[in-house]
């Protein structure tokens, strides 16, 4: 997702070509009626003036003569016109060298090769369309990839680019194949680049369409799984939350490790819209490759189910979801190698869940205010969800005849910090496994 979200970045800029021509266009007209207006205006003034001194002496005026020669005029503010209109012309006569130009920079830039077969439509309309795109990038930690993309589609709205935030009217995706090697997490690449370098403009667009996406993710050290997304949509979409939109903010008809994933999102009000994330009867031990993070990783076997209900709005950046986490027939172990305060919290949890027969559920709200959700345009969804694990840990075992009971932390990390995402747990911090 980070590289067609650069690839389309760069599609912007490229067309910023006819916006600067046209605007050269416009400033020419606009000096050359500046330079005539002064110039008529402030003649006629100097040559009254004259003419009354003259009438004074008792002489005729002399002939008037232009304050600014018109030949000045027109080279000056024609030159300017002419310039406008030939940037116009090239972005017809030199679209291909233009787009081709902008794009391999980038890629460049963000140390991926990136080639396509044909390109087509026009930047002074704002269409582009690439055709058999191929993006590849290899890196020992951090995201690397190797893609074809059958057709990649942008309507750019080209005013638009005068502002902070430029726009797509639409960003259409469709035949996706080929791998993803995702970075490794922080914590094993500290300071190190984890992933594609922010395109230089955030975008937004009105609607971004996926289809046909069949896509191995091959993470570090273990098995790889497949990713097929039938048909997506986000409206609108934002390039600083790409993947979060795309995965909580959409329309997605998708399979994860051959498990289907539903996420259908809904208008409620003109502003509002309400999203339903269903990722049902999943393998614990595929669900624990998908998400290599605690408390999941301390599953050994069993079943569970994800739901997440989500109600948001267009004109607000928060996020406020109901997240409910079903387990059958779990069992629990301490992984090998785990610190003292995580060997404490997955033995405790593992009691709890050995008490209920293996049969759990968890249920947290999950509420993220702007200052808080801007962290997450950082583009880090292991944030993500070490701050929803950690909050289904802190919600805790629901049960029915009574309230939600949560496994218990030495007293030393029980403080809280301000902020949801601050407020993660205890055992995503690594302290010494000799303690």
């Amino acid at each position: 997702m980070e590289a067609l979200v650069l690839i389309f970045a760069e599609i912007i800029l490229a067309c910023m070509a006819p916006v600067i021509a046209i605007l050269g266009a416009i400033v020419g007209a606009v000096i050359e009626g500046i330079l005539l207006l002064f110039g008529g205006v402030f003649a006629e003034w100097v040559q009254a003036r004259r003419a009354r001194r003259a009438s004074a002496k008792g002489k005729s005026s002399p002939p008037r003569k232009p304050l600014i020669p018109r030949k000045v005029v027109h080279w000056v503010a024609g030159g300017s016109a002419v310039l406008g209109v030939l940037g116009v012309v090239a972005t017809y006569v030199f679209f291909q060298p233009i787009l081709r130009l902008v794009i391999e920079t980038a890629s460049e830039k963000a140390g991926m090769s990136v080639e396509y077969a044909e390109a087509s439509g026009s930047l002074l309309g704002g269409h582009v369309v690439l055709n058999g795109l191929e993006m590849a990038r290899a890196h020992e930690t951090g995201l690397a990839f190797d893609l074809a993309v059958a057709r990649a589609e942008a309507d750019v709205d080209l005013w638009s680019l005068l502002s902070d935030t430029p726009r797509l009217e639409l960003g259409q995706v469709e035949g996706v194949e080929g791998y993803v090697i995702p970075p490794l997490p922080r914590e094993e690449a500290a300071g190190e680049e984890r992933g594609l370098p922010k395109p230089r403009r955030a975008f937004k667009a009105d609607r971004l369409a996926v289809e046909g996406v069949d896509v191995e993710i091959r993470p570090r050290g273990t098995e790889p799984y497949t990713l097929a997304i039938e048909t997506g949509e986000v409206a609108p979409f934002r390039s600083g939350l790409a993947l979060f939109d795309l995965l909580f903010r959409s329309n997605l008809t998708a399979e994860v490790a051959g498990q289907p994933l539903v996420v259908e999102t809904r208008e409620i009000t003109e502003q509002g819209r309400e999203t339903r994330w269903a990722f049902e009867d999943v393998d614990a031990a595929q669900l624990k490759r998908l998400v290599p993070r605690a408390p999941l990783t301390w599953i050994e076997t069993g079943r569970a189910t994800v739901m997440v209900e989500d109600r948001w709005s267009l004109s607000e950046d928060f996020v406020d979801m109901n997240w409910r986490l079903a387990a059958r027939d779990m069992a629990v172990s301490v992984p090998e190698g785990a610190a003292r305060t995580e060997r404490m919290l997955a033995g405790g949890l593992g009691k709890l869940v050995a008490a209920q027969g293996g049969n759990a559920e968890f249920r947290y709200q999950l509420q993220l205010d702007a200052e808080e959700m801007a962290r997450l345009r950082e583009g880090d969804i292991d944030l993500f969800w070490d701050t929803v694990l950690a909050g289904v840990m802190k919600g805790g075992i629901v049960r029915e005849d009574q309230e939600s009971e949560a496994p218990q932390e030495p007293e030393e990390h029980t403080e809280d910090k301000p902020g949801a995402i601050d407020r993660l747990k205890s055992f995503f911090e690594k302290d010494d496994p000799a303690d």
